[in-house]
């Protein structure tokens, strides 16, 4: 009897001293969700012994709710999946903050005349881990140092071609494609969307690559259809026009709202209607059934450095649909308001400082 509780009294010893220890890559039973990986890690400054860490929080499961804290790791080398378990454990890094949400981290003891690597990975309460981030390098004296950073719209809109008095600014959607009207006429639908991007990024960096990701939330069919995205060359506004539910016919206009026939409603017409762009597609894809879809080329990568070199001529893209004869090809975007913060439509931007 006394050995038998000693092989207990052994085991429990050991699954709790299992369970204390730290960076633990097993989840629990139930909660099967991991946070999604951290893909803006950056070092934003330094002092002498010191590097500051900047990067957006992502989430509980994906990129929603709070998770329950990290994991931060530095190297002398390059830090992947493969080796993150071996680099050192940099301690008592900040707990995390809403999805979404900005944090910095101030790391001491660092040598900063040295290559420095750091990687995070995100875990919640359940004892999920993230995949690993991207690596963010300190590289001392003139050597350039490369980021990534995702941007939200700081505006969106839909214009419908059948009335200049509608708009939609408010609502979690913008639409693009012909759809068909209550009198059975085909009417088009285009987006407009835009970025903050020298608020985002340091004055004079290089921009590496750029690529743009939204979310189909509704189709009438997952018929694939040609999707561009155009830039403005014209500014427009968002106003708080809301259709509520699905918005697909549009909304009366509100102040400043971007329609078919005004950039200002009701003040400042477009010179074409339907929106003043270049004719030239800055990036095309495909958009079929519900998901997210990527546009990116070397011209988004073009317009994004004009805008950052000149933020006045920043005036976002059009983002058009197949606009051909058929009726149906209407596809329903999620827009900056969407509710489910992971579904709002994202710039990710890749740039090097010097």
């Amino acid at each position: 009897m006394k050995l038998s509780r000693l092989i207990v009294g052994a085991v429990l010893s050991l699954a709790a001293l299992i369970a204390a220890c730290g960076d633990d890559d097993t989840t629990k039973p139930g909660d099967v969700t991991t946070p999604a990986p951290i893909n803006d890690l950056a070092i934003i400054d330094s002092g002498d012994s010191t590097l500051t860490l900047h990067w957006t929080a992502t989430g509980d499961d994906g990129r929603t709710g709070i998770a329950e804290r990290y994991q931060l790791r530095r190297s002398s080398s390059p830090i992947t999946a493969a080796n993150f378990g071996s680099a050192i454990v940099v301690p008592d890094p900040p707990s995390p903050t809403a999805a979404g949400t900005i944090q910095t981290f101030w790391v001491a003891g660092v040598d900063t005349t040295q290559v420095t690597h750091f990687a995070i990975k995100a875990v919640d309460e359940a004892g999920n881990v993230s995949q690993i981030s991207n690596d963010a390098a300190w590289l001392p004296g003139n050597a350039p140092q490369h980021f990534v950073v995702d941007i939200p719209p700081f505006k969106d809109n839909s214009m419908y071609e059948e009335s200049d008095t509608l708009s939609n600014g408010a609502l979690p959607y913008v639409f693009t494609g012909r759809t068909e009207g209550l009198s059975g006429t085909a009417l088009l639908r285009r987006a407009l969307v835009a970025f903050a991007i020298s608020d985002s990024i340091p004055a004079g960096a290089v921009i590496d690559s750029v690529q743009l990701t939204m979310r189909v939330s509704k189709v009438r069919t997952s018929a694939s259809r040609a999707t561009a995205i155009h830039r403005a060359t014209a500014d427009w506004g968002e106003g708080n026009s809301d259709s509520g539910g699905a918005g697909g016919g549009g909304a009366p206009a509100a102040t400043n709202d971007a329609t078919w026939g005004y950039r200002f409603f009701k003040t400042v017409s477009w010179t074409t209607p339907g929106g003043d762009f270049s004719a030239i597609a800055s990036a095309t894809t495909n958009l079929a059934g519900l998901g997210f879809y990527t546009w990116k080329s070397a011209q988004m990568k073009a317009d994004v450095q004009s805008w950052l070199d000149t933020p006045a001529n920043n005036f976002g893209w059009v983002v058009t649909g197949d606009e051909s004869g058929t009726v149906g090809t209407a596809k329903r975007l999620d827009s900056r308001e969407n509710p489910t913060s992971a579904n709002v439509p994202v710039l990710k931007v890749f740039y090097t400082v010097q």
